[in-house]
């Protein structure tokens, strides 16, 4: 029986495996064979003992079945494992699991799968920034009524709106990297952390296993990683859930009729947009990507009580933990591939931009106040009298320059500067520049992370 929607609806299979109870057992199989050849290394446990693990291990000689039924009986899933690797052991037997206890397997396999995850994430945001840079370029000098508070502002171009959201991908990226060393560690020293059963070399063991698995580690723990790390790992998360919803926000806004700048792909030759009204054309890839986005920030709620263990650990984490980091990191790489969907087959009404940026003077009545401040008159003056102008012209229906003409804006300017302040593409400053930045700075830093991606 199917209950998650992640199993038929939501995520794509690549992350999902990540998380999926096979490749869970995999890691953690990886994780008893590592510890084996750290302790090996140093002589805790005979080589032979290693190898004879890692021969079970790598040949995946322990099946899930075998763990199900072990643990149907001992009601223990990690010992469990313990037990059927156990089983297909030989000169190994005696040292599966030496000097270790199950949060330092559990823990650790899911540094390595949160490291998996983030490989992915970043992937997903690079081929984002690409497709935000292909719309910038085409864009830079696309002309648009910039917005605040819902109402008309200075004139912008949807190269610059699309500058924004690159450099906000870009600062995610930063923080993936920045976050990584803590986010992906850890840790090899027993139910209590003081690594005893390991003796003198407990701490080399602890960084040569984790060498091994590719992660890095804890300085002092309990018997658990601290949670402080999970909790940024799900910050970082929700951090970018936020600018994609921002995103999908801005989309579906400019897509409503009345407005009509932007739209999402519609196949008008079979897509359904409403069961009872089929002329609908509905934003549904953004909305599902709001709404998701929305779901995704609702788990670190959890994490966050799952921080606060009794003393060195008990197990109020454990259950919750198995829906928080697999839930967010499957459902994120969804929302960021759907949105870079949604980016890359974008709907781009700059005919309709144009005739409201041309269609409204008012958007340039920062532009005039300038004017006036350039040519010899006090800002404060200026914007008063721009001001009256404007609630002039509300008040009695008339045009933002009829209404400039009428209050004597020639007495203070010429009738060439007026025409030139009035002109939006004249008023849009250092945008393009600002697109140049951001692409350049994004191009840059997909150059360092070319490496990264896949480590």
């Amino acid at each position: 029986m199917i209950v998650s929607p992640l199993d038929y609806r939501y995520g794509r299979e690549d992350v999902k495996n990540i998380f999926s109870e096979e490749t869970r057992l995999h890691i953690m199989l990886n994780v008893e064979s590592a510890i084996a050849q750290a302790e090996s290394y140093y002589g805790i446990i005979p080589e032979e003992a290693y190898m004879d693990i890692k021969r079970v291990v790598d040949n995946n000689e322990v099946k899930i079945s075998r763990v199900k039924e072990i643990e149907s009986s001992i009601n223990h899933d990690v010992m469990s494992i313990v037990e059927a690797l156990t089983e297909k052991c030989t000169t190994g037997k005696n040292y599966v699991h030496f000097g270790v206890t199950s949060n330092d397997i559990n823990d650790s396999a899911s540094a390595v799968q949160i490291k998996r995850a983030l490989s992915i994430v970043t992937s997903d945001l690079v081929g984002l920034s690409k497709a935000l840079i292909n719309v910038i370029r085409e864009n830079e000098d696309t002309i648009m009524v910039g917005r605040t508070h819902g109402q008309h502002a200075s004139p912008i171009t949807l190269g610059l709106k699309f500058s924004v959201y690159l450099s906000e991908i870009n600062r995610h990226l930063e923080r993936i990297q920045e976050g990584k060393k803590r986010m992906i560690a850890g840790k090899i020293l027993g139910p209590v952390g003081t690594g005893a059963a390991l003796g003198m070399n407990a701490l080399k063991i602890q960084e040569k296993t984790c060498e091994i698995l590719g992660i890095t580690h804890e300085t002092a723990s309990t018997q658990i990683v601290g949670r402080d790390r999970y909790i940024e790992y799900l910050s970082i998360i929700n951090n970018i859930s936020v600018s994609i919803e921002k995103f999908a926000t801005e989309v579906r806004n400019l897509q409503r009729p009345e407005i009509y700048e932007l739209s999402e792909y519609f196949d008008m030759d079979r897509q359904v947009g409403s069961s009872s009204m089929p002329s609908k054309r509905n934003p549904i890839v953004s909305e599902n990507i709001v709404s998701l986005a929305r779901l995704i920030r609702s788990f670190i709620i959890p994490e966050y009580e799952a921080g606060v263990q009794w003393h060195e650990r008990d197990l109020t984490n454990s259950a919750l933990e198995r829906f928080t980091i697999p839930y967010v990191s499957i459902l994120a790489d969804d929302i960021i591939t759907k949105m870079t969907g949604v980016i890359s087959h974008l709907f781009i009404n700059s005919e309709e931009m144009k005739k409201r940026a041309y269609g409204d003077q008012f958007i340039m009545s920062e532009s005039v106040t300038t004017a006036l401040t350039r040519n010899g008159m006090p800002r404060q003056d200026s914007h008063e009298f721009v001001r009256e102008a404007s609630m002039y012209a509300y008040e009695n229906k008339i045009t933002f320059r009829e209404s400039l003409l009428h209050k004597g804006i020639l007495n203070f300017i010429s009738g060439k500067i007026l025409d030139e302040a009035m002109e939006p593409k004249n008023f849009l400053g250092v945008s393009k520049e600002i697109c140049e930045n951001s692409i350049r700075n994004s191009e840059n830093l997909e150059k360092y992370l070319a490496g990264e991606i896949y480590d």
